[in-house]
Formats: structure tokens, sequence, C-alpha cells
């Protein structure tokens, strides 16, 4: 009966203290924050007259939120530019600064979210996208980003049969036919567009500036590819190849024509996501035979894979914007890239080599996606 007393009083206690660490916390790091300057006075004061922020959302923003989220976007997207992985969040654009508890204050629905499926979107109402934009990529994403795996929302918008001011012509494809169709937000759309539109952290706060970076050259060594794959001697980098290991990083990175948009999948450390999307880093598709990975590059993958002894089953369509639009240059940039960083090591591919395959494969369709089993039988 006292040990049964006892283990009663244990978890009670656990929780109790859990409970306290949870809300304490959240309150000392986020309760009392309030809107304040970019800068402040010695004394820790405002100065008189300066700008405040953040600013509240408008009615109609705070009303998209919850649209936002009864469509679950939080499940892809998240709203919170980190300062991890040596600043990587910042260089590829998706914000100036990391974001801040404070810039948080005035959301009902703080949609921070866990999992980079999708591009973040703290910043999305800073990237010059216009009302149109927004609304043809939520009724259907593929006609504004053809390799999104966002799931299209028609039943926010009604079809039209013809163009009046308040619709929107797009060219929808169903299957191989494309159709041009006129829709209409309604008023859910709006109020989602109206949140997105919303999501700005253009200002700096005291507790965080504005973060300066520049793309650093790369001066780490590598092993000598001499003859002698025993030879342990370490060379700096030739420039040709820092050149080239840079050049493949940008596009690794880059979200826009000509970048391959490959961390949205394999994430900027190389480790991909569990379950979902394969490591590069160790990874022995990476580091293994040269072809077989200019071909998943040419065309993409699709269907059960192993990495690393791990099974993964998802589709990967070539990289590039659109799909399948890098060079034979891009491609020996990006693969040489991964082939050394995160710690492999492994020799560079020439846009030569990317040519010599890329003739092998010549009468096969862009867009048919290898699988396994066909490389293997390579």
């Amino acid at each position: 009966m006292n040990n049964i007393f006892k283990f009663s009083i244990g978890i009670f206690s656990t929780l109790a203290f859990a409970w306290l660490a949870f809300v304490i916390g959240a309150r000392n790091q986020f309760g009392d924050l309030e809107p304040t300057s970019s800068y402040l006075n010695d004394d820790k004061s405002i100065p008189e007259g300066e700008e405040l922020f953040p600013k509240k959302l408008s009615g109609l923003a705070q009303q998209g939120a919850k649209e936002y989220v009864s469509l679950g976007c939080t499940t892809c997207h998240t709203q919170q530019v980190r300062l991890v992985e040596a600043g990587f969040d910042v260089e590829r654009g998706w914000g100036k600064r990391p974001s801040m508890p404070r810039d948080y204050i005035f959301h009902n629905e703080v949609n921070i979210g866990n999992t980079r499926i999708g591009p973040d979107l703290a910043n999305v109402g800073l990237r010059g996208y216009s009302d149109e934009w927004f609304h043809k990529h939520l009724y259907e994403p593929q006609t504004m980003v053809t390799e999104s795996i966002c799931q299209p929302s028609p039943f926010l918008y009604e079809l039209k049969n013809d163009s009046t001011p308040s619709t929107y012509e797009l060219n929808s494809s169903i299957g191989d036919k494309v159709s041009t169709i006129f829709i209409k937000p309604t008023n859910r759309a709006n109020r989602i567009v109206a949140y997105l539109k919303s999501l700005k952290q253009d200002y700096e706060l005291p507790e965080m500036a504005f973060v300066q970076t520049e793309v650093p050259e790369i001066v780490e060594k590598v092993e000598s590819e001499s003859e002698n794959s025993n030879d342990s001697n370490l060379t700096t980098l030739p420039s040709w190849l820092a050149k080239q290991i840079n050049s493949g990083k940008e596009i690794y990175m880059k979200a826009a024509p000509g970048g391959g948009l490959c961390f949205t999948c394999h994430q900027p450390n190389g480790l991909g996501l569990a379950g979902q999307f394969p490591p590069l880093a160790g990874s022995d598709w990476v580091l293994g035979d040269k072809e077989r990975l200019i071909k998943v590059t040419m065309h993409g993958l699709m269907g059960e894979i192993e990495v690393n002894g791990v099974k993964y089953n998802n589709v990967m369509a070539p990289p590039g914007i659109p799909p399948g639009s890098l060079t034979n240059q891009q491609i020996a940039d990006v693969l040489t890239y991964i082939r050394n960083d995160w710690g492999n090591s492994a020799s560079s591919i020439s846009p030569e080599e990317v040519a010599s395959v890329r003739e092998s494969v010549k009468d096969r369709p862009a867009m048919q996606m290898w699988t396994a089993a066909e490389l293997e039988l390579k």
C-alpha cells in the first residue's frame, strides 16, 4: 500500500513539475513580450517616435490563419527562420535574420510547424508573389511550381465560363489534356491569401539584427585523386574543383530557375527526412556508381530503393525548375558538390561524363523516371 502511495506521489510530482516548467518557461520566454523598436536606448527604453514591431495582423489575415490551419498547411510548411547549419536558412533567402519569439505575439495561430517538405513561409509575403500567383497556386500548385507535391484546393474556388475582373485565367492540366479555365476565389481563398501576404519579418529587433551573409570560399581539404587510393596525402582543393563545388552548392540550395531545389527533400545538411527522403551524407548511392547517379539526376527516380541498408519508397522528380532542366554543367556541379560535402569525399563528375550518359539514354522520354530495378540492369 505504501509503495502504491509513493508511486502515485511520484507520478503526480513528475507531471506537476513538467506542467509548471512548460507554463512558466513559456511565460518567461513569450508571455511578457510586447512590440518594440528595432533598437533601444542605452537604458533599454524605446526611442521616442520610433516605429514599433511586429505589427498586428489584419482581421482578414487572422481569419486566413484559421483556414490555413484547417487545410493542414502546417504539416509541410514551417514559419521559423533558423540560424542553424552555418546560417543556411538565411543564406537560401528564407529571411534576413532568425525568427524570434517576439515575432509571433500577435498570432492567434502560431504556425511554427515542424516539417519542411515545402519551403519555409515565415517571409513569403516578401517574395513578390501577386494575388494571382497565390490563388493559382492554391487552386492547382503544379501549374505554378511544376515539381510541387502540394495538394490542390479547387474547393476554394468557383469555376466561371468567362473572364471577369474577379476571376483568374488558368491553364489547368488533367492527364495529358490542358484546358483554359477561369477561377473565382471564395471568401476562404481570399482570407488565406491575405494571411500569406501578411507573413513578413522585415524588421530588426533589439535581440536580433539582420544577418550579413557571404558565400564562403571552400578551402577544406580532400583526398588527392591519385591512382593510389591508399595515398593519405591531403592537398588544398584546386581552383577548378572549388569553383565547381561552390556552383553545385548554389544549385542544390536554389529554389528558382537554374536551381535544383534539392534541399527541400534532402535538407541543407544532407541528412534527408527519416522514412521519407534518403540521406545524401554517407549515401552509397551518392558515393557509388557515377553513371547511376547521373541517370537519376537526369530523369528522376521512383519506387522502392535501399540506401545504406534502409528502404525508402517515394518519388523524386528530376532536379531543376522546371524539372529536368539542368544542363550538363549544372548536373556535374551539383553531383560533385554532394559527393564532397557533409563528410563525403569522392571524385568529381565532369560535364563530359554527363554528356556521355545523356547520349546513351537519348531515346528515353524526359520525364520517365528510373526504378532501382532498371538501374541494376545497366
